[in-house]
């Protein structure tokens, strides 16, 4: 069934800000439903703290290009504009990245790539883009390093007041799609499912966050389908963590290069809605979850509250910010790291591995079978026994059905 709705929060991005950044070619099939590219927009660059300009591109339709969305036409680029735009990526890299060491080695590819004339042949916007890209990354495949065009001059980032109206268009956008929560149902054997494509801010997602586990309270196991999921806010990670693990839990640390600065998140004490306690979690995962998602699944595989069922994720674990190159091109640039609180480590490059890997389109069965045989013999009433058997059946018959 949909999530019940949860109405505006009056909750607005400050400091931060949404922005779609879309997932590249390869990751996206125009099979999809159009939710699933606006739930991707909504969430990927949460973590980023963005110029004015990359908010309007966003809400105010700015036609910007990425991986995903190339038009044929192309945009004619001046060898010299051509050559200040990688200059400048190299020093906005040097100075910014969060990593100094890597930082100083991607710089050095950049102005080595362009002394040596690895440019010279690249005549058109699209491709210029392109190629940045697969260099920032070439270094220490950090797929938090983006470049994005816009065919249209960018606005003013001084423009303070269409800033603004580009944020409050994002966080209507956030309540359009009900702060994320795709879908949330009741499956057979009573096992409770979540669809969570992204994170939006604890204040915004909290209401209907409770509703969703007020819905699912009474089912005996739980799957939260990350599949889809792009990221978003650590605080919304943390809001939505907070009904899977009692009391205060230290979740997750965020390093900032500049200035030492550390942001550390928790579970939440007091909670609106619902805990769901003492019974087992999983959490499905594909190769395409990145971000938050990668960290809601990481935290909970560290604490042992969850099974990853599914694939390795994409392994994104710098939130980032925005940079302009020119009045058309902008980088996106980590400048933070994620700190595991247990593992001392993070999920940058290597992704969250899972406990009981699938293939992606089988994750969702794999996993439900696996919580239906948890649950034999947990309840002796022979109508719940019944239902869960028959359940396991089904489970069997169509798991098996998929790997033919």
């Amino acid at each position: 069934m949909p999530v019940p709705r949860a109405g505006p929060t009056g909750a607005s991005c400050s400091t931060t800000i949404c922005r779609s950044r879309s997932t590249s070619a390869r990751s996206r099939t125009s099979s999809r439903p159009r939710a699933e590219g606006l739930f991707a927009a909504l969430a990927s660059a949460a973590m980023r703290r963005l110029l004015p300009s990359a908010l309007l591109a966003l809400a105010l339709g700015a036609p910007a290009v990425s991986a995903a969305a190339q038009s044929p036409d192309t945009v004619p680029l001046a060898p010299a504009e051509r050559d200040r735009i990688v200059a400048r990526a190299a020093e906005l890299v040097q100075r910014h990245y969060v990593l100094p060491a890597p930082a100083d080695a991607i710089a050095a590819r950049l102005r080595a790539r362009l002394r040596d004339g690895a440019y010279a042949g690249i005549d058109d916007a699209d491709a210029l883009r392109a190629q940045l890209e697969q260099d920032l990354q070439s270094v220490n495949q950090d797929k938090h390093l983006l470049v994005a065009f816009s065919r249209e001059p960018l606005p003013k980032p001084v423009d303070a007041q269409a800033a603004a109206a580009a944020q409050a268009h994002l966080a209507r956008q956030y309540v359009r799609f009900n702060h994320c929560f795709y879908k949330a149902e009741r499956m057979a054997g009573n096992v409770g499912y979540i669809d969570l494509r992204c994170f939006d801010q604890p204040e915004a997602l909290a209401a209907t966050a409770a509703a969703t586990f007020e819905f699912l309270a009474h089912t005996d196991a739980l799957i939260v389908d990350l599949r889809q999921n792009g990221g978003g806010w650590p605080a919304g990670v943390a809001q939505v963590s907070s009904h899977l693990l009692e009391g205060k839990v230290h979740l997750n640390d965020v390093l900032h290069r500049e200035g030492h600065r550390v942001e550390s998140y928790w579970t939440r004490a007091k909670l609106r809605g619902p805990r769901y306690l003492d019974r087992p979690v999983y959490v499905l995962t594909s190769s395409q979850t990145f971000s938050g998602g990668e960290e809601f699944a990481y935290n909970l595989q560290a604490l042992k509250r969850a099974r990853i069922v599914g694939e390795r994720t994409k392994g994104g674990a710098h939130p980032s910010s925005n940079h302009r190159l020119n009045d058309r091109f902008e980088i996106t640039i980590p400048f933070a790291r994620s700190i595991n609180p247990i593992t001392r480590t993070n999920w940058e490059g290597t992704g969250v591995v899972p406990d009981l890997p699938a293939n992606a389109d089988e994750a969702l069965g794999v996993a439900h079978l696996a919580a239906l045989r948890g649950l034999v013999g947990k309840d002796s009433d022979p109508t719940t026994a019944y239902e869960v058997s028959e359940a396991i059946k089904a489970a069997e018959t169509s798991t098996a059905g998929a790997r033919k």
